[in-house]
């Protein structure tokens, strides 16, 4: 294996895979309420836990801050070894993707180390969904600062809690998945009712559903998403569809 964590082929031809730089993913898997739509390998929660997203049940001390679902490319910047670097959701390089979106996610990042430089201490990373190339949502977009919406902050393992990395996020100017309600659960008509149409982000296909995070004395307790039955995942992509990439993106070169 290379220095730089690229795969590399083995005396035998065989391709090596490439490394986790942090070990383990770059960002997990998120169960869904009851009547999401699911996909491959989706997972929903009881209709009781739910409860506790949705208002019907409330206990002292829980805080719950639902936000737009964003559909781009789960990735992330971490920094480790004082080196910032990009990220696939598994946790890979976004150098070693076989997908050209996330070499230009890569590149995004390369142009912008001072700002993850500043905002990013030893150990930590930031999420969110990069917009460059549609997967099953369509978005118009020209500014290059526009392209990575940010969701979430970790130190290592740890989820910091919703302001700390709203505070952050937004002292360096990262745009962030728009807030629908923060305070009581809220039912999931009411959210994507909300939401309406197009959602906060120009969703031009339609908004793809919504995020429940739950805070329990002002640390991460539990997540939760909705998804709409009529969403299609990566209806965009060309795998999928045998055609070129749709791109999202409209701005100057990357």
């Amino acid at each position: 294996m290379t220095s730089n964590g690229m795969g590399r082929d083995a005396p035998d031809g065989v391709r090596v895979k490439p490394v986790k730089p942090l070990g383990y993913k770059a960002y997990g898997s998120t169960p869904h309420l009851p009547e999401s739509r699911l996909g491959p390998g989706d997972y929903s929660m009881t209709p009781e836990q739910a409860t506790l997203f949705t208002g019907e049940r409330r206990r002292k001390g829980d805080r719950i801050i639902v936000t737009e679902k964003i559909d781009g490319s789960n990735c992330a910047v971490a920094k480790k070894d004082g080196e910032i670097l990009a990220l696939q959701r598994a946790g890979y390089l976004a150098a070693t993707s076989p997908f050209a979106l996330h070499h230009a996610f890569d590149r995004w990042v390369s142009a912008r180390k001072a700002l993850f430089d500043d905002l990013l201490s030893e150990g930590e990373r930031i999420v969110g969904e990069w917009l460059h190339t549609a997967m099953g949502t369509r978005y118009e977009i020209e500014d290059p600062d526009r392209l990575f919406v940010t969701f979430a902050m970790f130190a290592e393992r740890q989820r910091l809690p919703f302001d700390v990395f709203a505070a952050r996020n937004d002292g360096v100017g990262l745009p962030r998945a728009h807030v629908i309600s923060d305070g009581e659960g809220v039912a999931v008509g009411d959210v994507m009712s909300a939401l309406g149409e197009n959602g906060f982000h120009g969703a031009l296909d339609g908004v793809e559903g919504a995020v429940w995070v739950l805070e329990t004395a002002g640390e991460f307790n539990a997540i939760a998403k909705f998804v709409k039955a009529d969403k299609i995942d990566g209806k965009y992509m060309s795998g999928v569809t045998g055609l070129p990439e749709v791109v999202n993106y409209r701005g100057p070169e990357l």
